[in-house]
């Protein structure tokens, strides 16, 4: 497991507890009480935070970065079941007992998050139930959006599949460049198969076929989507283009 690099302890965490909406219902005293928990740590690119399987102990906070959630399946092939971006949490399951993680936590860039013990996140969830309540809120959309991807992966065809997630990217981490709308997510090949549960050699005649349609481009090493409506069509009838 990634042990990352540690920041000196944590009054400096007040200002970061105070931009996330996790902690947004509670007064800058109760997040000043909070920061003793918290523990600033930087990851490297591809750097594991932790495991499918291993046993819970940290949950984190993420406030730079992006984080690709993998599930390993039977056949050896990985699932990237959602990116993080900066507010998400990850490792939750630290919080609520001893179950071990259900997938890998890496870093897709340099990372920084927040980090806190399970114990000690468990315990700041019974003193503020407006944050239990939001983690819950946080694990039911995960939990939807596991359920769609496991669905879609049974049911869908890949050209659909794979514009279902980029629709989904674009959405969230998405800036409007003069090309159309640039993903700031840095997805290589492998993600953008791993994000659809497919090879990368289908991921590539795929994204090939839509490039010379102009439906993508790429910039500077980023998915550009040009035709956004045209994306969102194949994304919702499931037809390629």
């Amino acid at each position: 497991m990634g042990t990352g690099t540690r920041s000196p302890v944590r009054r400096d965490a007040v200002e970061p507890l105070a931009g996330l909406e996790l902690f947004s219902s509670l007064t800058p005293s109760e997040r000043s009480d909070l920061s003793s928990s918290f523990m600033r740590r930087n990851y490297r690119r591809d750097e594991v935070l932790f495991f499918e399987g291993e046993p819970p102990e940290w949950l984190y906070v993420l406030t730079d970065g992006h984080v690709k959630l993998i599930k390993h399946s039977d056949d050896g092939r990985d699932i990237i079941l959602h990116v993080a971006m900066p507010g998400d949490v990850i490792g939750g399951v630290a919080a609520f007992g001893r179950r071990s993680h259900p997938f890998t936590a890496q870093p897709m860039v340099p990372t920084t998050a927040l980090r806190v013990a399970g114990p000690d996140f468990s315990r700041i969830m019974k003193r503020h139930p407006e944050v239990a309540n939001r983690m819950m809120g946080d694990f039911i959309e995960r939990l939807v959006e596991a359920h769609e991807t496991m669905k879609s992966l049974a049911t869908e065809r890949v050209e659909r599949r794979i514009a279902r997630q980029l629709v989904k990217l674009a959405s969230r981490a998405g800036r409007e460049v003069p090309a159309g709308i640039e993903i700031t997510v840095p997805l290589s090949r492998q993600d953008v198969a791993d994000i659809a549960g497919t090879t990368v050699e289908t991921a590539i005649r795929v994204l090939s076929r839509w490039r010379r349609s102009g439906m993508v481009l790429t910039i500077d090493g980023r998915l550009v989507v040009a035709d956004y409506p045209a994306l969102e069509e194949t994304a919702e009838a499931g037809l390629g283009r």
